[in-house]
């Protein structure tokens, strides 16, 4: 029995250290809040700066809360541990008197990802009637009112019948280009957020050459729905066959795995930097005449 207990806390040992490195916050920044009032909500982590994480985005359900909207700050990084925040400023149309919030925080690695939820924060809900009388005094009034005409709904149905035809009309002989027009916003979205994080990256004076290799997969992967998050320098180099790649992704394994200088390292991302415009470049051509 005492053989199976420590077998025991030896395998609980690395899940309470892992615990212990992921420590997410959250919290009201008001003790009250009315019907319909905006009140923020402020979700911080602090994590082990070899990991990503992402937070809900606005399709996620608050409930009991509305999103009206969000900010992100910028990740604040020592050498081991990373910090992200966001502040949501949400809004509340339910009645109760105490309302609680708990968010999920995902923790990708380069293998496998994981759920952390953060401490559920309370907001106490402020009433503005707080009585109800039993009886209500009640005023006659014998004056003429004049009532509005009975609507038309004949005419109502027709209208929004046809405005229901002239938009299946219109989706049928633009409804292609509409969507290639969704596409291609996204596609221009996606690669702006890319280069603009890259240049980041790179303008830095120590880059982290694994993070980086991680942003650089991540986008390709969405161009190309190819698994690239989970292949290996090899891998994506039988994949793509290219040789200038191949030499950009050796010297950059060589310094994540070597330990080594940097001397190589922006070239060779500035070289995945190009690679991902002439991917870009290909899927936009792509959904342009697909």
């Amino acid at each position: 029995m005492f053989r199976q207990f420590f077998i025991y806390i030896f395998l609980l040992i690395p899940v309470i250290s892992f615990g212990q490195e992921i420590k997410p916050k959250a919290s009201f920044q008001k003790d009250t809040i009315l019907i319909g009032e905006s009140v923020p909500f402020s979700v911080w982590i602090t994590y082990p700066r070899d990991l990503d994480v992402l937070f809900p985005d606005s399709l996620y359900d608050f409930s009991p809360f509305e999103i009206e909207r969000k900010t992100y700050f910028l990740t604040k990084s020592d050498s081991v541990y990373s910090t992200d925040s966001v502040v949501y400023f949400l809004t509340t149309f339910e009645i109760d008197s105490i309302q609680r919030l708990s968010l999920p925080i995902y923790v990708i690695d380069e293998y496998d990802s994981s759920i952390v939820q953060t401490p559920p924060d309370s907001i106490i809900l402020e009433h503005l009637v707080t009585e109800l009388p039993d009886s209500v005094a009640l005023r006659v009034d014998t004056s003429y009112t004049k009532v509005p005409l009975e609507f038309n709904y004949p005419y109502m149905i027709i209208g929004v019948s046809a405005g229901i035809l002239i938009i299946v009309i219109v989706m049928l002989v633009f409804g292609k280009t509409f969507k290639r027009q969704i596409v291609l916003f996204r596609l221009r979205r996606q690669h702006k957020r890319f280069m603009k994080k890259f240049d980041s990256i790179l303008a830095g004076e120590l880059i982290d050459a694994e993070k980086s290799l991680v942003v650089w997969k991540k986008y390709m992967e969405r161009l190309s729905s190819e698994p690239y998050t989970k292949l290996t320098s090899k891998e994506i180099n039988a994949l793509l066959g290219d040789k200038d790649l191949k030499l950009y992704l050796k010297n950059i394994d060589r310094v994540i795995y070597g330990h080594g200088d940097q001397g190589d390292l922006k070239s060779s991302l500035h070289g995945l930097q190009e690679k991902a415009v002439e991917e870009y470049t290909r899927k936009t051509e792509e959904v342009k005449h697909g």
